[in-house]
């Protein structure tokens, strides 16, 4: 009984709301999809990105270019896999220039990749932003539509205007709960977004700097008495 109650009260206060409530429902739901979408994508990058560092940095401790050239196949997918697939492809070039310029190639190849990291966080801050101004705007139409009311029927006083006006005020408050959980969301994951823009950077770099070290000296003791740093 009490929860056909609850379900009831909150189909009300959203049918009070007046019409601004459904772009705000629209934009409640979008934004859950966004942080469960981003969540997912960055915990799974997050440890698919370490699992792969562990793996070239063995292949690459035991002198094994080839290997990694093949774990950078399999694993194209991964921004620092494709990242090193660039820098291999540089680095082995008969061109001299082309291989002088792997930085240049492995640093616009990046910004490409941090780019596409970011993706739907533009909803999160979209909706962050206009959820409020919606609300408003609902609330301001449904306020002159109470004095509107007012006019026809004749009547005046506070008190024939208090109740349109306090479910009008349901808009706002229903505008600034969706923004706050919105800009919360976006906040939070462009701190991850940069963790992962770093972590992609350092493991890149290093693996780059030992595949340097590995060509240079391909014996697979000048590459053991190196310290690699793992995430």
């Amino acid at each position: 009984m009490s929860q056909t109650l609850g379900h009831h009260n909150i189909w009300s206060l959203i049918a009070s709301g007046g019409f601004a409530m459904y772009p705000l429902i629209l934009c409640s739901l979008l934004s859950w999809a966004v942080v469960l979408e981003r969540l997912w994508s960055y915990r799974r990058l997050g440890r698919d990105l370490k699992g792969f560092h562990l793996e070239a940095l063995n292949s690459l401790l035991r002198g094994e270019r080839d290997g990694l050239a093949n774990l950078c196949h399999r694993n194209a997918n991964l921004p620092t896999a494709h990242l090193l697939l660039v820098a291999l492809e540089r680095l082995n070039a008969k061109d001299e220039r082309l291989r002088m310029r792997w930085q240049e190639a492995v640093e616009r190849r990046r910004q490409l990749l941090n780019q596409e990291l970011r993706q739907n966080l533009w909803i999160l801050g979209t909706i962050g932003s206009a959820s409020p101004f919606i609300g408003l705007f609902g609330t301001v139409v449904g306020i002159l539509s109470s004095f509107q009311e007012m006019a026809r029927s004749g009547s005046g006083g506070f008190n024939v205007v208090a109740a349109g006006i306090s479910e009008s005020l349901i808009a706002t408050a229903a505008g600034i709960v969706v923004a706050v959980i919105a800009v919360m969301a976006f906040n939070a994951f462009q701190t991850r977004w940069s963790s992962l823009v770093l972590m992609l950077r350092v493991h890149t770099e290093e693996l780059v700097e030992m595949l340097q070290d590995t060509k240079s000296d391909p014996s697979p003791s000048s590459a053991y008495e190196r310290q690699p740093h793992v995430s």
